[in-house]
């Protein structure tokens, strides 16, 4: 049963499979290649997977009553990030920057790029954001010319990122153990970057409450300290009207119905945002 274009769901003899085709190589070769060393080192936190004569399938075992985790779930999130916290310390058992399919992570370039699709694309965003779209601008705005000023130091570990941390891809199986999926952006990089990028995905679903989500895992405060600014960049929002583009009448409305209040929440905590994270500088 196809599930998506390039995702399948196969019934065998031997249990139902998960199926998936990629069209680019070199991933297929990356997400094997990580797959491969995370079952070497029994990391417990993915999907073994099958063996398959080609190259460019994935296969894994179906995943039953399996569901998405939900970050406003305290136990969830914790257990998210303990999983993501494990999957960093990889880096103490495996040389991931010595594979060279694996590329290096860029935050900077990835989202100065971002920011300039969003302003290429004024004439269409604006009619939707009026005044937003300028906070939005302005707030990634800075955010870069910090990152431009200061020296982009490693603070954590130069480790495997899993690269696209959503709640999505952290996987609560029928028996209640949650499994990460989907490896398809991962790059070497900076863990605290990553971890950050975490809290960006987390922060919407507990109004954007730093505070008590760093109280929640302490280990964030000192990891994270020294590019904490980069909680001010407007990831989400940036990622969410751009997808918008890519929409059709018909699900642009759609999605605009949970964009348009998900924009006005997340504008209206913001300056408090910025505020906290001030805050916290001034006390390192």
């Amino acid at each position: 049963m196809q599930i998506k274009n390039n995702i399948w769901k196969h019934e065998t003899s031997k249990g139902t499979l998960f199926i998936k085709k990629y069209e680019n190589s070199s991933v297929a070769q990356k997400v094997k290649l990580i797959h491969q060393q995370l079952e070497a080192i029994k990391f417990p936190y993915v999907i073994p997977l099958k063996k398959s004569r080609e190259p460019d399938l994935l296969v894994q075992l179906w995943q039953p009553n399996s569901m998405s985790a939900d970050f406003s779930n305290i136990n969830q999130r914790k257990q998210a990030l303990k999983i993501l916290k494990s999957l960093h310390e990889t880096g103490d058992k495996i040389d991931w920057k010595s594979h060279l399919v694996i590329p290096k992570q860029n935050l900077f370039h990835k989202w100065n790029a971002r920011l300039e699709k969003f302003i290429l694309n004024e004439e269409e965003l604006r009619p939707f954001l009026h005044h937003a779209y300028y906070d939005i601008t302005l707030f990634a705005s800075k955010v870069l010319k910090q990152m431009r000023r200061q020296k982009q130091k490693v603070s954590g570990k130069l480790t495997l990122l899993h690269g696209d941390v959503v709640h999505h891809n952290f996987l609560v199986c029928e028996d209640k153990t949650m499994k990460l999926i989907d490896f398809d952006l991962a790059v070497v990089g900076d863990s605290a970057e990553e971890m950050i990028l975490w809290m960006h995905r987390a922060l919407p679903t507990i109004n954007y409450d730093l505070k008590s989500l760093l109280n929640e895992h302490p280990f964030l405060y000192d990891l994270c300290l020294q590019k904490i600014y980069y909680l001010q960049y407007p990831n989400e929002l940036l990622r969410e009207w751009l997808y918008v583009l890519q929409l059709g009448d018909y699900d642009k409305e759609a999605f605009l119905d949970y964009l348009m209040p998900f924009t006005e929440k997340a504008l209206r905590h913001w300056p408090d945002l910025i505020n906290e994270i001030e805050i916290l500088q001034r006390k390192d």
